[in-house]
């Protein structure tokens, strides 16, 4: 065979041999995961959203063998972390810790940075009840006191929010609708700061999860007037409904869940939801929502999950439009 023919058939047979040892699989190089993975929580660090997902991370990191950072990117009623994570490489990498305003968001803004179909749901954590607060040092004691203020008082009341459009946004002026009364809405990027404001009478009231309000409430720097739910909590046993004091109606709260770029490979979906389920059904974990106010899930597929969301918004979509806020 002559030598150019040679040297043409090795470069041909070093090339195949590339081609086939860049296809096949390799656990060195193709294993999930083999570098950090990401969880973007949409408020500032502390509220409730923060500190499950943080939970969540360590209870991940254990078993993935890799580091899980908790990456807070608040902001716009969490639309900038989510915005993040819906334009990220959809590659398992980039998570995003959500609540429910990841959907209700599309109700009060006629755009948004990203689309619904750019996110797919992994997991379903928890639900959580919210509690209406006032400084301790509130002359009101109870929620027909506070209405009663604010209709002798149009306008003289404002309540803090986790940020214009979520969830407590839509409670409070669920809360002012109901009640008849005006109330002015501050928005804070998170549940921690929004609920401290209360603590420092930077506002006057609050909608705000029970789990972030228990310490204010144990260090009395906070008072609850009632909680947005049908039944009482056994967290708060001792404050009564809304509806109890006449607001009926109000029966609010937010889903809490695991979320990533659509596009994401079903083996990491399955591998998140799998461990998402383990943690927030473990038994430490169910105590430590219960007692904090909150509905543990984690038992959902992604599947499952999306429909029950799909269900939720509509609910939400209901309540929400009536109100007509619009925030563009």
């Amino acid at each position: 065979m002559p030598f150019s023919h040679q040297r043409g058939l090795l470069r041909a047979l070093l090339a195949a041999t590339f081609l086939s040892l860049a296809a096949m699989p390799s656990h060195a190089q193709d294993s999930y995961p083999n570098k950090a993975v990401r969880i973007v929580v949409g408020f500032e660090p502390g509220g409730l959203t923060d500190i499950y997902a943080r939970l969540f991370a360590a209870h991940l990191q254990t078993k993935l063998g890799q580091a899980v950072i908790v990456d807070n990117k608040p902001g716009a009623a969490t639309i900038i972390g989510t915005q993040f994570v819906a334009k990220a490489p959809a590659d398992g990498y980039t998570l995003c810790f959500c609540v429910s305003n990841v959907y209700t968001n599309k109700f009060f803004r006629a755009q948004l940075p990203y689309k619904m179909e750019d996110l797919t749901a992994v997991g379903l954590a928890f639900r959580s009840t919210s509690v209406l607060i006032v400084p301790v040092s509130s002359p009101l004691q109870s929620a027909e006191q506070l209405v009663d203020f604010a209709k002798k008082n149009p306008g003289k009341l404002n309540y803090s929010t986790t940020g214009a459009g979520g969830a407590t946004h839509i409670t409070g002026e669920l809360f002012s609708s109901l009640a008849g009364i005006r109330a002015t809405p501050v928005h804070y990027k998170g549940a921690a700061p929004a609920s401290m404001a209360v603590a420092t009478q930077e506002v006057d009231f609050a909608f705000s999860a029970i789990a972030t309000a228990k310490p204010l409430l144990q260090q009395k720097k906070v008072r609850p007037l009632g909680v947005s739910n049908d039944v009482r909590t056994p967290a708060l046993p001792d404050v009564p409904t809304l509806a109890e004091a006449g607001f009926g109606g109000i029966v609010t709260g937010v889903w809490y869940g695991l979320m990533a770029p659509t596009g994401t490979p079903a083996s990491v979906i399955n591998l998140m939801n799998k461990e998402l389920n383990a943690f927030f059904t473990s038994q430490p974990i169910r105590d430590r929502l219960l007692a904090g106010g909150e509905t543990p899930v984690g038992t959902l597929t992604p599947q499952q999950m999306t429909d029950y969301v799909a269900k939720d918004t509509e609910m939400l979509r209901r309540v929400i439009e009536p109100l007509n806020i619009k925030l563009d």
